[in-house]
C-alpha cells in the first residue's frame, strides 16, 4: 500500500476491527462494522476518478448523465399503456449485448413473449427467421433467467428469488414487473414499504442492480407528462429507491393531435442519488416496427 494508505491503517481514532460488540448488537450486525480505513481501496477510486461503473440507458444524449451502478434499486413507473415494459426491454437487451448476466420475473407477460420482443429489438427487423433466433437465444444461453409464472407472487417469495439468481447465477441486473404483481394489496403501504426495503437489501448487499416497475394512479389525464409523485402506492417507493425512471407516451401525437416533430415518447429521469444527481428528459421516436426507441 502507498504512504497514505499506511497512515491510513494507524489512524487513532478507527475501532479496533476485533472489539467484542456481540452484547450491543446482532452477529449479522457485527459483522458489517469495518473501520473506515478499510474502504480506501474503494474510496482511492472515486478520488481518481474512475471508481462507480454505471452503465448507461441506450441512448447517447443520456451517457455521462445517468448511469445504472452496481448495489442500487431504480423504480420504473408510468401511466398504464405508456411503453414501460418496451422500453425497460431495450435497456436490458443492451446489458445482455455487453455480456450483463440478467433475471427477468414478468408475471405480466409469458417468456416467450418477453424473448421475442427482445429479439426483435436485438436485430431491429420485423420478421426475425427461426436461424436469427435460434442463434440470439445460443448467444444469450448463460446470461438470461427468466421466471415462469404468469400470476401473482408472495412478497417472500420475490425476495427469494432475487438472492437465488445473485447467488447461484452470478446476475448483475434483476427486473421485478410489477410490484402490483407481488401479492400485496394497492392500499397496503406498509406492507409495500417492507418488500421495497427487502429488495434494496439484496441489492446493496450484492454488486446486482434491481429494477422494480411500479405502475403510475389512474389520470383523468394522461396527455400530461408525469413524474414521481403520480407513482401509485406508498411514497417510500420512490423515497428509497436511488434512481426514479418515468415513461411517458405522446398519446395526443398518436390521436393526431400533436406535431409530427414531437416526440413519441420522453424517458424522464426523476431523481438519480448518486453520480452527479442528473435528472432530465429524454425525447424519444418509436419505430413500430421492431419496438424501439431512438433519438431524433
Amino acid at each position: 500500500m502507498n504512504e497514505i494508505g499506511d497512515q491510513l491503517l494507524n489512524f487513532k481514532n478507527v475501532l479496533n476491527e476485533e472489539i467484542d460488540v456481540s452484547k450491543w448488537i446482532s452477529e449479522e450486525h457485527q459483522a458489517r462494522v469495518a473501520c473506515s480505513s478499510s474502504y480506501w481501496p474503494k474510496l482511492l477510486d472515486m478520488v481518481e476518478g474512475h471508481g462507480e461503473v454505471a452503465y448507461p440507458l441506450p441512448w447517447e444524449s443520456a451517457k455521462g448523465k445517468f448511469g445504472f451502478r452496481e448495489s442500487e434499486l431504480t423504480v420504473w413507473s408510468g401511466f398504464k399503456g405508456h411503453g414501460k415494459s418496451l422500453v425497460i426491454s431495450q435497456v436490458f437487451e443492451q446489458f445482455l449485448s455487453v455480456g450483463k448476466k440478467c433475471f427477468i420475473i414478468s408475471p405480466e407477460f409469458p417468456p416467450h413473449r418477453v424473448l421475442h420482443r427482445m429479439i426483435t429489438q436485438s436485430f431491429g427487423i420485423e420478421n426475425v427467421n427461426e436461424g436469427t433466433a435460434f442463434k440470439w437465444l445460443l448467444a444469450v444461453d448463460t446470461s438470461l433467467w427468466l421466471y415462469d409464472q404468469q400470476s401473482s407472487l408472495k412478497p417472500a417469495d420475490v425476495v427469494a428469488l432475487c438472492r437465488y439468481a445473485v447467488e447461484v447465477h452470478g446476475v448483475e441486473h434483476i427486473l421485478i414487473d410489477s410490484l402490483m404483481k407481488c401479492g400485496i394489496a394497492p392500499d397496503d403501504y406498509g406492507s409495500q414499504k417492507k418488500l421495497v426495503d427487502m429488495v434494496q437489501q439484496v441489492a446493496h448487499r450484492s454488486k446486482c442492480h434491481i429494477h422494480l416497475v411500479a405502475h403510475a394512479r389512474k389520470s383523468n389525464d394522461d396527455a400530461k407528462i408525469g413524474g414521481l409523485h403520480d407513482v401509485k402506492g406508498s411514497s417510500e417507493i420512490c423515497d428509497m429507491a436511488e434512481n426514479v425512471i418515468f415513461v411517458w407516451r405522446n398519446k395526443p401525437k398518436e390521436m393526431g393531435g400533436g406535431k409530427a416533430e414531437e416526440p413519441d415518447c420522453i424517458v424522464k429521469v426523476e431523481a438519480q442519488r448518486n453520480g452527479d444527481g442528473w435528472i432530465g428528459s429524454l425525447p424519444l421516436y418509436f419505430n413500430r416496427s421492431n419496438f424501439t426507441f431512438r433519438e431524433g
